[in-house]
């Protein structure tokens, strides 16, 4: 027995496509800046003190050399002529005097200058002490202080970034439809 045997295919279409884009991206704004920092190049002096004790010292009697030649130069001199005037009175009178029975003209002076030291009268003075001079000199603050700067930009785009991409609808045929008939002798051909 005959079989016919009969195999198909369907027509298949293909379609393209690409849908249609709009892009529009907006440029960030970017900054430029400087930034010094603020900086104190300022140091600081030393306090000086000036302490002038010389006024509280010569009170107590503690001078300088200058002030001892000054006050006691001019005494000194006066001291030397009348002490060499005495010694010569004292010789004189040991001269003339010494030869005397019974009397001793050189403990007789000795007696009279300790009954004047003796009698000499004393006197006690309170004075008042002046303060030492202080002068204090405040501390300087050598240097400038930097106040530092940020100077900043910003730049931004006048226009966007506007890319348009067109859309397209095509249909193409992709396989034609086909039809196969043969004949098989005693069974169908299905795998053919």
């Amino acid at each position: 027995m005959l079989y016919l045997n009969t195999r198909h295919t369907l027509p298949r279409i293909g379609i393209d496509m690409a849908i249609s884009t709009l892009s529009s991206r907006i440029q960030k704004p970017t900054v430029d800046s400087a930034y010094h920092a603020p900086q104190s190049n300022t140091g600081m002096g030393r306090i000086t003190m000036d302490i002038n004790t010389y006024p509280s010292r010569k009170a107590y009697g503690a001078r300088t050399m200058g002030d001892f030649t000054s006050e006691h130069g001019q005494q000194g001199i006066s001291d030397i002529q009348s002490e060499t005037s005495r010694h010569t009175q004292n010789a004189w009178a040991i001269i003339e005097s010494g030869a005397k029975k019974g009397h001793n003209e050189i403990a007789s002076q000795a007696k009279g200058r300790l009954s004047s030291e003796i009698g000499r009268t004393r006197y006690l003075e309170a004075q008042a002490i002046p303060d030492p001079e202080v002068q204090i000199h405040p501390a300087d603050e050598p240097g400038d202080i930097d106040p530092g700067s940020w100077d900043y930009k910003i730049n931004t785009a006048d226009k966007a970034d506007v890319t348009y991409n067109e859309g397209h609808f095509d249909v193409f045929l992709e396989e034609r439809g086909s039809i196969h008939s043969w004949v098989s002798e005693g069974h169908y051909d299905i795998y053919a």
